[in-house]
């Protein structure tokens, strides 16, 4: 996926392994073109067409800019929480103590956590995002985001799925991310038809941030500069 930095230049982001990758503007425009036709024969042949180029130079930079997008899939470097005996039993003392319908929301939101994480680990975002019933959004609006969550559109029980699944997350053995929150509380609240949001922020580096938005409320969002969009996932 696709986005642009306040300061104009382009980065793809590859959501398996969350690897950044900041392209000047003569690589942006190759991945434009190869959004367009994936065929890096006619990308080639586009810049040999509008910048009169060599048409040796331009399939090699075709061919480079493809390595580099394609060298974003890199491994897992976080290898999760180490959970000890000590912090299990907590955890469990402290899951007793809750009421009975939190403790089976929690219970399910584990479930469904736990499809998250082997979602991620198999198939892409967009299919599992759809398979979750909050698929990725397919428009792109500016920014700034729709008001904070409102919890008051939520049901009793899709209230306690909000707080469950931060619940699951804050114990899970991978770090809680925005992402796992997102596709998780997402499936709980599918009756509101929501949809799941990417978005860059910056500070220091690019970090991106994935929330869920449903009838005009936006759960867990943070202010973004810009929102990824869909292209060169995959360009061959």
């Amino acid at each position: 996926m696709t986005s642009r930095s306040p300061s104009g230049q382009t980065v793809v982001l590859d959501l398996r392994s969350g690897t950044y990758l900041g392209l000047d503007s003569s690589a942006a425009h190759i991945v434009e073109l190869l959004n367009e036709d994936s065929n890096p024969l006619h990308a080639a042949g586009e810049l040999v067409a509008r910048f009169g180029i060599d048409p040796d130079r331009a399939s090699a930079d075709v061919e480079s800019v493809i390595a580099a997008v394609q060298g974003l899939t890199a491994p897992r470097i976080d290898k999760g929480r180490h959970p000890t005996l000590r912090g299990t039993r907590i955890s469990v003392k402290h899951w007793w103590r809750l009421p009975y319908r939190h403790r089976l929301a929690v219970v399910q939101a584990t479930g469904i956590v736990l499809l998250v994480e082997i979602g991620l680990a198999t198939i892409n975002l967009a299919r599992l995002s759809a398979l979750l019933r909050v698929p990725l959004s397919a428009d792109r609006r500016s920014v700034p985001l729709p008001p904070p969550e409102d919890l008051s559109m939520l049901s009793e029980s899709e209230q306690r799925a909000f707080w469950s699944v931060r619940w699951v997350l804050d114990r899970w053995l991978f770090d809680g991310t925005c992402l796992r929150q997102a596709l998780a509380f997402g499936w709980f609240i599918r009756r509101h038809d929501p949809v799941l949001r990417l978005g860059m922020t910056e500070e220091d580096d690019a970090l991106a941030h994935a929330w869920v938005e449903a009838e005009g409320v936006a759960f867990n969002a943070t202010p973004v500069t810009e929102e990824f969009v869909a292209g060169a996932r995959n360009p061959k």
